[in-house]
């Protein structure tokens, strides 16, 4: 099994956390924050995270900032910190589970791992995002594209679907990865046209395209006019955009498709509270705040890494993100993630290591 794949499929018996409190110190000294919170107090939930540190250590500091409540980040790779939440049960140190990908969150909630969230915590979320369970909620958003060299390939002349990458027209034309979001595609693909098909799929843009194993590595060969295009998450070009100094720095382009397609899949960061947390009020003020317009959505709309902010009416304050509602996504209950496992065997049945 190729190490991307083993990575996701992975349930880690041991797993390197990096810890970090965010607050005050737990003195018995009363202390109070600038709105005024008794910060010595308030409780500190634990937060088990696969998300990129850098943007929940901003989340956990302003949340602190505004109610005093403490957090205590335990991050990681997604696949393993979920598995670490599975492992403890319910003697999970955890309140709060922030995934990166819609997949690990999904696969704890399908195990009765989290409480359910009040349901005004998920009404004013893109509806495409919200899991038919309600009981993890979208925080962001990254949308699957197509990235291309306009050098090698006018934007009209761009299959119409990924379905099509498997027709002879387009080998040698094009880059993939197995990793990061493709399982996701693959699990959509399985839903909507079979197992047979999407394996039959999967064996011809093996044929047909490059497996570049990594998104990063999409991104700079398209860039570098190694391939025409590539199939990826957008959040990657745009990173590669503000490292350069803006978009027009970039001789690559990205493809959002005009019509529902598999290849312009939605994939939700989500939030659960987990039902063995011993702080389930604080926790659910965490969960409330991340998903405002006026709180966590705040900060991802301005993030560097460029994701789309979960709720309706919040755009991304990168230059050139469009806004979330603008994309023709297909509709797919990302409660579905939950089991990646016959998505990631199908690509090991295509050889696609």
């Amino acid at each position: 099994m190729a190490a991307p794949l083993r990575r996701l499929a992975a349930i880690a018996c041991t797993v390197a956390i990096t810890t970090v409190l965010v607050g005050c110190s737990s003195s018995s000294t009363t202390k109070t924050d600038d709105t005024g919170n008794d910060t010595a107090k308030a409780a500190t939930i634990t937060v088990y995270t696969g998300m990129h540190k850098e943007l929940i250590e901003t989340l956990a500091s302003d949340f602190t900032k505004k109610t005093g409540i403490k957090v205590d980040i335990r991050a990681g790779e997604d696949a393993e910190m979920s598995a670490q939440v599975m492992t403890e049960g319910t003697r999970t140190k955890a309140d709060v589970y922030l995934s990166e990908g819609p997949g690990p969150v999904a696969r704890l909630a399908s195990e009765g791992l989290f409480a359910k969230l009040p349901a005004a915590d998920l009404k004013g979320l893109d509806p495409r995002l919200v899991p038919s369970t309600g009981n993890w909620a979208p925080y962001a958003a990254r949308a699957r594209v197509l990235l291309y060299n306009p050098t090698m390939i006018a934007e009209n002349a761009l299959p119409k679907s990924i379905l099509d990458l498997s027709k002879p027209e387009w080998k040698g034309k094009f880059a993939y990865a197995t990793s990061d979001g493709f399982p996701g595609t693959v699990s959509y693909l399985i839903d909507t046209i079979g197992q047979d098909k999407t394996l039959d799929w999967l064996k011809a843009i093996k044929e047909n395209g490059v497996n570049e194993h990594k998104n990063g590595k999409i991104r700079d060969t398209v860039e570098a006019g190694q391939h025409a295009f590539g199939l990826t998450n957008h959040y990657y070009w745009y990173i590669l955009a503000q490292t350069e100094g803006g978009a027009d720095k970039l001789t690559s382009k990205l493809h959002y498709f005009s019509q529902p397609d598999a290849g312009g899949l939605l994939l939700a960061s989500g939030a659960g509270v987990l039902e063995a947390s011993k702080h389930k009020s604080e926790a659910n003020e965490f969960v409330s705040w991340l998903v405002s317009p006026d709180g966590g959505q705040k900060v991802i709309a301005g993030d560097d890494a460029s994701q789309f902010p979960a709720a309706k009416g919040v755009n991304s304050e990168v230059p050139g993100l469009p806004e979330l509602d603008s994309l023709a996504a297909p509709e797919f209950n990302q409660a579905g993630f939950a089991n990646l496992a016959d998505a990631i065997a199908l690509i090991e049945k295509a050889g696609m290591n």
